[in-house]
């Protein structure tokens, strides 16, 4: 993380990722239990997700926190 990254970090907080699913055979969609610290674990967990049968991938959305959330170990 260079100088800069690390102010914007400080001012707005770190970028962080979450998916959006939706749960098969209903209208229902909500946000997946996980939040992810980098796009590629979000788009990993978007795979897992559409093999299974009961849930179906909607969107990956991107957001700002202060709050420090840990990297998913899965």
């Amino acid at each position: 993380m260079n100088i800069i990254q690390a102010i914007i970090a400080m001012i707005l907080g770190q970028k962080y990722w979450a998916n959006i699913i939706n749960t098969r055979g209903t209208d229902r969609c909500e946000l997946s239990c996980f939040i992810f610290t980098t796009r590629e674990d979000a788009d990993r967990h978007k795979q897992d997700v559409d093999n299974t049968a009961s849930f179906m991938w909607i969107e990956t959305v991107s957001f700002r926190s202060r709050k420090q959330y840990p990297k998913v170990n899965r």
